[in-house]
């Protein structure tokens, strides 16, 4: 049956274009020459395409204008508010980030960067989630989809970090609980790397269950062990779940089976929220998903938010770097949203990833079933 899904989406987000070397940290440069080196021998040095470019939007939208889902309502972006993005950042970090307005270069030297227009592109991205948000809570739609750039799901309360300046994911997730009401939030967190900047903001938090499938550490950010669940009052309400490289769709999808949903229907959460990356299709040479098991995720992840939230699904566009990957897989993703069928899909002859699953299914089996809701946590964030 077709479901409306609502697609979040504005033009200026494709305004943050951070490009070339950073001649004021020409040690930071030199590093990333190197690793460049290193994993692609053959690959030109003289100038610096920045990964997170705006082309990774534009070959979405070319993908959902020249084959329009039906269903699919696009919708407009606002800028997030200061007081939206001071539930998850500091007042300095906001005031650091609001000086970069006009300038150019690396905030880090993990290639981290701005342009002229990276802080109101960020603000755009951060506030696509808080409008969807608000819309599912009207019942505009059925589910979203925020196609949005920065990314965020690596920025810290106060420190930018793997591509990202305001936390979307986060912002979403605390305006949620603040302005609408939401007592517990769900966030999965399917991208390649782990969701750091999520999982620090949420650590002592009861009301928002976080869990996380990437890649295991030394991979970027080097987070995400599976013995890292929370703490304080936050203690069993982080799920991580480490998966080797080379993973295909069968093991994404079993983190779904054997963790996400039972995890959801003992939590009982009154909102979904997806950090929906898609840099483990395997055109990113790291995983081996491609667009048909994102589209089995998606319509599975759909129908447990009918079960546990009356359908109120947030999907927020994370990573995603080779764009033919990244707007099929998104493509397929919104189809599946909107209630398109989903017949098939590709698995690996033997995936790397099962046996990782099963281990972290035994690990968090006592934690799942501790899962229920205690009144009275204390919320994050200002009211």
């Amino acid at each position: 049956m077709e479901k409306r899904v609502l697609i979040f989406y504005d033009e200026r987000m494709l305004g943050h274009d951070p490009t070339g070397w950073d001649e004021e940290h020409p040690d930071w440069s030199a590093a990333v020459k190197s690793m460049i080196s290193q994993q692609f021998p053959d690959a030109s040095l003289d100038t610096y395409n920045h990964p997170e470019r705006p082309g990774r939007l534009t070959a979405i939208v070319d993908a959902l204008s020249a084959s329009p889902i039906k269903g699919a309502d696009w919708r407009a972006v606002a800028p997030a508010t200061t007081t939206q993005l001071q539930r998850v950042h500091s007042p300095s970090y906001l005031a650091y980030i609001d000086s970069l307005v006009g300038r150019s270069g690396w905030l880090a030297q993990d290639t981290t960067a701005v342009s002229p227009d990276s802080v109101a592109a960020a603000r755009l991205a951060a506030g696509a989630g808080v409008a969807a948000c608000e819309a599912l809570a009207a019942r505009e739609g059925r589910n979203a989809f925020c196609i949005v750039r920065p990314p965020g799901h690596h920025a810290l309360n106060d420190r930018p970090m793997g591509f990202c300046l305001y936390n979307n994911i986060a912002v979403a997730a605390a305006h949620a609980r603040a302005s609408l009401g939401y007592e517990r939030v769900m966030i999965w967190d399917w991208d390649m790397h782990h969701g750091n900047g999520t999982q620090a903001l949420f650590y002592h938090d009861p009301n928002v269950l976080v869990i996380d499938s990437h890649v295991e550490a030394p991979f970027y950010p080097g987070t995400g062990h599976i013995e890292e669940t929370g703490a304080g009052a936050g203690r069993g309400f982080h799920l991580n779940v480490p998966l080797p490289r080379g993973c295909g769709n069968a093991t994404l999808l079993d983190v779904f089976d054997r963790v996400v949903r039972p995890a959801a229907h003992a939590f009982d959460p009154a909102l979904i929220l997806i950090s929906a990356g898609f840099d483990c299709h395997y055109l990113d040479q790291t995983c081996a998903m491609d667009a048909t098991g994102y589209a089995a995720l998606a319509a599975r992840v759909r129908s447990l938010a009918d079960d546990c939230c009356d359908g109120r699904l947030l999907l927020v566009l994370e990573g995603g770097y080779e764009p033919e990957g990244l707007s099929a897989s998104v493509h397929a993703t919104i189809g599946a949203l909107a209630g398109h069928a989903v017949d098939t899909f590709n698995v690996l002859p033997d995936d790397s990833g099962l046996a990782a699953v099963a281990k972290a299914e035994q690990f968090h089996a006592e934690t799942i079933a501790r899962l229920a809701y205690r009144p009275g946590a204390r919320a994050i964030g200002h009211a």
